[in-house]
Parts: C-alpha cells; structure tokens; sequence
C-alpha cells in the first residue's frame, strides 16, 4: 500500500550550558598626574561591560573591561575623581561544542572596597557573579501531512523562534561639551555619569541599522569657586550591523553597552575651561530571530494497518510580550549628623538581578542610594542607603527555562529632606529588553507502516452512536473507534475537536 508522507522543518534549541562564575576585581591603581593627593576616600564605583562574549569550539569566551572611578578628598580639601579602566580576559570551558550557540550573560556586584595605600595609590577589591547560559540552536525535521493507506494525524500548531544571526560591534564617541555662555568656566569636574539606550532600530536587507542616544551629565565646581554647576547633554549615535538573512519581518533585541567613559576639562586658547572633552567607547548587539509557524503531527494512527512512529522531544524558543516598563522604589532614611550640605544624589542597580523562573519574573538585590554632600567643615562625605528590592511579574507562559534579556536602569532619583533630618528617597527604575521562553515540544519524526498486520474490523455496522461527554475530544474517539476523524468531524457538523457539551455523536467507520 502506497502512502505519501509530507515533511516540514521547525526549529528548535537546547541549553548546552548553564553556570555562573566569579568576576574578581584586583587592581592597584595610581593617580593621573593631574590628579591632586588622596586625603581620604569617600566613594568607590566599579562598573564591569563586556565587550565580547562568543563561542569557539568547546570554549566560551568573555571579555570586557570594568570602569573604576575613585571620589575622595584632595588636599585643598575638596572633591575630586579618578577614572581608571581596567581590562579583563574570562575562558568557560563547556562539556561540548553548541551548533549556532547564542551567548546570554547577566552581571550582579557581590562586594566592592577600596581604600588608599598612600597619597597616590588606591587597591580596589572587590567580586561580581556573572551568569552564562548558552543556547545551541537547530532544526528538526517533522511530519506535518499524511496521504494514504488511511493514515490519521492529529497535528498540534506550534510556533517557534528560530536565530537568524547576531552581530555586534565596539565604537568610539569624542565630543567636547560646551558648557554655554551662561555658566561659568570649570575649574574640575565633580562626579560624571552617562546613559545609552537604543531608540529605534529598522532590519532590511540583511542590516541592523540602529540609532540611539548617549545621555551624559555632568556636575562641575566652578573656577570662581561659587555654587557647583551641572549640566545634561544628549548625543546621538547610530550604527549599522550586519546580519545575513536579517530581513523587515524579523524581531529585533538590540542593547547598547557602555564600556567606558572620560571626560576632562578643555580650556580654549585664553585658557578658560568653558567645555569638557569627552571620550566614549560603546558596544552595540543585536541578536535576530524569525518566527515560523508549523504543524507538527504529535499522535498517528491507520484504518488498514498497525504502524510505528518515532517521536522526539524536543524545546522551542518563544519570545515573551507583555512585560514590565517601570516601577517605584521608595525608602525612609535618617540623615547622618555630620552630613550639613547635600552635593549630589544618584542612584546604582549594579546589585539587582533579573531571575525568570516558575511563571515569575524576579528583580531583587540591592537598591542603593548614594549623597555627596558637606559637613559641618565644609568638607566633602559621602552617605549611601541600602534598599531590599523584591519585585515580582507574572509571566503568561509556562515554560522549562528563561532567558530574561533585560536591563534594569535607574529613570529617575530624587530626594528630600523632612523635619529631624529624616530623607525620604524615591526611585523610579526603568525595564528594557525582552524575554525569551525555552518550552517543551514533542512531535512525529518518522511513521513506519507494518502492512503484514491489517486491521481487522469485528464490527461491520457502518454507523456507531457514541454518547460524548463535553470536553472529550474528537480524535480519541476517531482512534477508539478505528475510524476517520474528518469523516466524524463532518458527519456531526463540527468546526472543534473538543466538545463543548454532552451529546450523541454519529461515527461513521471508514477504511
């Protein structure tokens, strides 16, 4: 007996590798000669980026660069920084070699001190836990159709995420920041920070064209010695990436990375100080996938003929929609006495994680709040407040793993002051990325008719009356039966395979 078989393709991933390692943080810095001697460290930050993270062979390779800076009290008595970048190399050897692998890293500060050894040197120690997860991608051939020797499949739409490419690219910004006008020449620059997102981004013809916008601030003392001075740029940026295959249908992740920055005053021909020069070394990367849609056949069975079919589990990636945008923090504090004069306030997520597991979407870790301010001296301190965060989002997905890609960045910041110095602090931190689920799937892969072993039917009524209960389905009762299930289906007028309600259904047997 002559059957027909039609195949599809459907692509599907597994986790070839799922671990964490230690980051450490070991440095010995010197001060810049421009730099004025250390009377006391107020303040440490340690901000590790990767600027490279791949697979070759059975090994995973990271590498990156952590950005220190260093506030303390110089001899004048006043606030300065010190900005130092620091280059790492980490190899993960894996227990074998992914095909297509794509790299997911995640970085979480664990400890961060610092303290002087002299006047001109500061040791940094300090660790970061950094989770890997790398996914092996591929494609698994199925059967989707049957024709012939009265084979039945009961086929299950599934739909799945498969990896068209990633691509990613480091690239450097100068720019000398006017100060304006109207606001007076720099004598040294107090504290910096900058901000990179991606604003929109077009796929077309094999190409990522990404554009973004660079936020910097910057806070300044004055030469004149009045009221220190801040300032906010925003520098746009743009690239292109390519990615074969990459075309306007795809789904797009792209993220900016910060690797490093420096900014220093520039003092013009009369040697006034009205512009700082910048120097930016960013990252950007896309990963690009392309939904597809299938049919798989997951159970089988002939009229004439017993048969064997081979079935493989097998896991699809999803991504996930409907995530979180943003969400507030708010803390009470009491204000230290020695703290007359505030400064500068921010705030730092490098000790929240992002955990997806069991149906939930986890942001936990610290929240720390950070002040520059005064004493009673005048003298620069430094004040910081630590925030338990434990937020929670249901996810609307049931799935064997996640891979979160998401950032979680501080918006907004802000303070204030109450009576008896009580501060209350107030938080708003932005989500961005997405999430992709890693689900179970089984499917047919091969189908084997035994045509020694015909199927024999005992009873040779042409119509059986079965009493259906709701919520029974269709196929079962075609297979139970031996019979065709669109020969039921259409006798009884049905559109679903699973009955809403209780009620008689006509089988007809057909061969």
């Amino acid at each position: 007996m002559e059957y027909k078989l039609k195949k599809d393709r459907i692509a599907v991933c597994e986790t070839s590798f799922d671990s964490f390692t230690e980051l450490p943080v070991e440095s010995d810095l010197l001060l810049p000669d421009y730099c004025p001697d250390i009377v006391k460290v107020l303040k440490c930050q340690a901000r590790p980026a990767f600027s490279k993270t791949e697979v070759s062979g059975d090994k995973c390779i990271l590498e990156g660069a952590t950005a220190i800076t260093v506030y303390y009290t110089g001899e004048d008595g006043q606030l300065h920084s010190s900005e130092h970048k620091v280059d790492f190399s980490k190899t993960l050897e894996l227990k074998a070699t992914p095909q297509r692998p794509v790299v997911f890293c995640s970085i979480k500060e664990d400890y961060l001190n610092c303290k002087a050894v002299n006047q001109r040197r500061v040791d940094v120690r300090g660790a970061f836990t950094v989770t890997v997860k790398i996914l092996s991608m591929a494609e698994q051939e199925i059967i989707s159709a049957a024709e012939g020797a009265g084979l039945q499949l009961s086929c299950q739409p599934m739909s799945s995420s498969e990896l068209v490419g990633t691509a990613g690219k480091k690239f450097t910004v100068r720019e000398d920041l006017e100060l304006g006008v109207e606001r007076p020449p720099m004598d040294y620059i107090i504290r910096h920070s900058e901000k990179i997102r991606a604003a929109e981004w077009k796929v077309t013809g094999g190409k990522v064209i990404v554009k973004g916008e660079l936020e910097i601030f910057l806070e300044y003392r004055p030469r004149d010695g009045g009221a220190r001075q801040s300032v906010s740029y925003q520098l746009p940026v743009s690239q292109m990436l390519d990615v074969e295959g990459a075309g306007d249908e795809c789904l797009c992740q792209v993220r900016f990375e910060l690797l490093w920055s420096a900014l220093h005053p520039l003092a013009d021909a009369d040697g006034m100080t009205n512009a700082a020069s910048g120097e930016f070394i960013l990252g950007v990367y896309c990963m690009v996938l392309r939904e597809k849609k299938a049919l798989p056949a997951i159970d089988a069975y002939s009229t004439q003929y017993e048969l064997q079919f081979s079935q493989k589990p097998a896991s699809l990636l999803q991504v996930l929609e409907g995530l979180p945008q943003a969400f507030e923090l708010e803390q009470a504090a009491q204000l230290p006495d020695y703290l007359k004069e505030t400064m500068d306030f921010w705030c730092e997520t490098g000790a929240l994680s992002v955990l997806a597991q069991e149906q939930v979407l986890l942001i936990s870790g610290k929240l720390r709040y950070c002040m520059l301010g005064l004493d009673a001296d005048g003298t620069p301190a430094y004040f910081e407040q630590i925030q338990e965060v434990a937020q929670e989002y249901p996810l609307a997905v049931r799935a064997d793993g996640y891979l979160p890609q998401l950032s979680v960045a501080a918006e907004d910041c802000q303070y204030e002051i109450q009576e008896k110095n009580k501060l209350k602090c107030r938080c708003r931190l932005k989500v961005d990325g997405i999430i992709l689920a890693v689900k179970p799937a089984s499917f047919i892969t091969g189908i084997k008719l035994d045509e020694t072993r015909e199927k024999k039917r005992e009873d040779q009524s042409a119509m059986t009356i079965y009493y259906a209960d709701a919520g029974e389905n269709i196929w079962s009762i075609a297979k139970r039966y031996n019979t065709s299930i669109m020969a039921v289906m259409e006798e009884n007028g049905l559109e679903d395979e699973i009955l809403q309600e209780k009620r008689i259904v006509l089988i007809p047997m057909v061969g």
